[in-house]
């Protein structure tokens, strides 16, 4: 009967210590953060220039507004399915606006010659003086059209890599991401899909969409 009770007592014990292993192995197991994980380094916030899709598409920047750290991106992409161009436009001056045609002159002996001899395209010129030794020919802005930076005299123009990241330090004239497009609906040209701006100084900084200009951003820096 002694021997009984003795194996009754182990038997309860064993069965206490395994249920109170299967609790153990139960518990979740929080993963240490890795050596290199740094709370404070920089982050990237997405802002999506228009949104909607096939039937509604909605010219605005979403978020409108977004507040962030010194050193953190912002990455603005263009996600609807139709192809739709947006701009991310940072101006000094609303004198800067860019036109999409601009008006240049050229020597009257100036020819345009098509890559393509059965397109059917031709420049486009103003009327001349007779007489007169240019003429003037209107094209496409590239300042308007392409990634483009104008630094703090408006003197010296730098063009970007399509898709670039820029670092900004706020003292630029002009920042333009070119005309984004969403992915695989681009035409002819740069694919330009994303622009992202690396903010270095605290502030306020307001943009537009220079093919829509009813749309407008703010980034807030701390």
């Amino acid at each position: 009967m002694a021997s009984a009770m003795v194996n009754y007592i182990l038997v309860a014990a064993v069965t206490a210590a395994l249920s109170g292993i299967g609790l153990m192995l139960m518990q979740p197991v929080l993963a240490a953060p890795p050596d290199s994980y740094n709370p404070s380094q920089p982050s990237t916030k997405i802002v999506h220039a228009g949104v909607g899709n096939a039937t509604l598409v909605l010219t605005e920047f979403v978020p409108k507004c977004i507040e962030i750290k010194s050193g953190d991106r912002v990455m603005w992409d263009s996600p609807t399915t139709v192809p739709e161009p947006h701009s991310v436009t940072f101006l000094k001056s609303n004198t800067l606006y860019p036109a999409f045609a601009t008006p240049f002159l050229v020597p009257n002996s100036t020819e345009f010659t098509l890559p393509d001899p059965a397109a059917n395209s031709e420049p486009l010129f103003e009327p001349s003086n007779p007489g007169s030794a240019v003429k003037t020919v209107i094209t496409v802005n590239s300042t308007a059209y392409l990634p483009v930076v104008i630094d703090s005299t408006g003197k010296n123009v730098t063009y970007l890599r399509p898709n670039s990241n820029y670092s900004m330090d706020g003292t630029e004239s002009y920042i333009n991401s070119g005309w984004l497009w969403p992915p695989g609906q681009a035409p002819p040209g740069p694919p330009l899909s994303n622009f992202t701006v690396t903010f270095e100084k605290p502030g306020s900084y307001p943009y537009i969409c220079n093919v829509h200009p009813w749309m407008t951003g703010t980034v807030v820096v701390n």
